[in-house]
């Protein structure tokens, strides 16, 4: 699947919909939205694929320019998303992260589903914070989160 970058207006935002993997073709879909966007920017990787060496490098670089006069927001992060966050600051920027998604995976029946954690709902307040315990929509039992809690969110520490 390619690369697809739909910038929709969100009232005095510009929210930029990132559909695809952040790979060595990102650079080319990414340099013209530089002048696309306004002041006020939200960026959502909810439909990211994958990201690999090259598409990090290419979007420090987007990321670079794009916050040069502008707010950025990221919202409905990936798991892919939060780990790249977590290992190279410089993936985020200064931008706000809103929201993310963490993997779950049940013991019990083996069903997996994403958690979205927003915000002012349940996003933890630091790495080491008390998360909620998710339970299965399909048998019941309390959820795994696939990374260690604190590992996944410890870009809350850093910011």
């Amino acid at each position: 699947m390619g690369i697809t970058l739909n910038v929709e207006k969100k009232g005095q935002w510009d929210q930029l919909v990132y559909v695809g993997p952040i790979n060595e073709d990102s650079e080319v879909h990414l340099k013209p939205m530089i002048t696309a966007l306004g002041t006020n920017v939200i960026i959502n990787f909810r439909k990211v694929e994958s990201v690999n060496s090259c598409g990090v490098r290419a979007w420090i670089n987007f990321m670079r320019e794009a916050e040069k006069g502008r707010k950025v927001i990221f919202e409905e992060c990936t798991p892919e998303i939060v780990s790249q966050i977590n290992m190279i600051p410089n993936f985020r920027g200064s931008a706000q992260v809103r929201s993310v998604y963490a993997s779950y995976a049940c013991g019990k029946c083996d069903h997996q589903t994403w958690v979205l954690f927003e915000e002012g709902r349940n996003l933890p307040s630091s790495g080491t914070a008390e998360i909620p315990p998710q339970k299965c929509e399909k048998c019941g039992t309390i959820m795994e989160m696939e990374e260690l809690e604190d590992e996944f969110f410890a870009w809350l520490d850093a910011a």
